[in-house]
């Protein structure tokens, strides 16, 4: 049965100090998928847009200590690729890809039918 419009946005707003904080970090564009109805792996599936590896590189570590806040154990899948890094915390999965790693995993479009929200960073509009 799918979430009410209340249950939709406050599963949306307990990520939103990780998003606020890759968006701060000028992450290009972030998005936060909901799976929890549709995925047996995760409930929580980020996508965020890096611009070059140093900026991944800061992107993960920004992660790295919102995950730490959140008090959250975490394993971390290509720590030195260019294209995707994966932190898996259990319910929640954040990716950072370049944008080449975008345009040739497009994560987003695995999930085209769980309910999700992107954040644009403001800068690049």
């Amino acid at each position: 049965m799918p979430k009410e419009k209340k249950e939709e946005q406050a599963f949306f707003n307990a990520y939103k100090p990780l998003t606020d904080a890759l968006l701060d970090k000028h992450a290009l564009e972030v998005t936060v998928h909901d799976l929890s109805e549709v995925s047996g792996f995760t409930e929580a599936f980020i996508v965020a847009i890096a611009r070059s590896d140093l900026h991944a590189k800061t992107l993960r570590d920004t992660a790295d200590e919102v995950l730490d806040k959140m008090k959250l154990s975490y394993k971390i899948e290509g720590a030195e690729s260019s294209k995707w890094t994966l932190m898996d915390a259990g319910h929640l999965v954040v990716n950072i890809l370049s944008r080449e790693g975008r345009d040739y995993y497009r994560l987003d479009s695995l999930w085209g039918d769980a309910p999700s929200i992107k954040y644009d960073n403001p800068d690049e509009m």
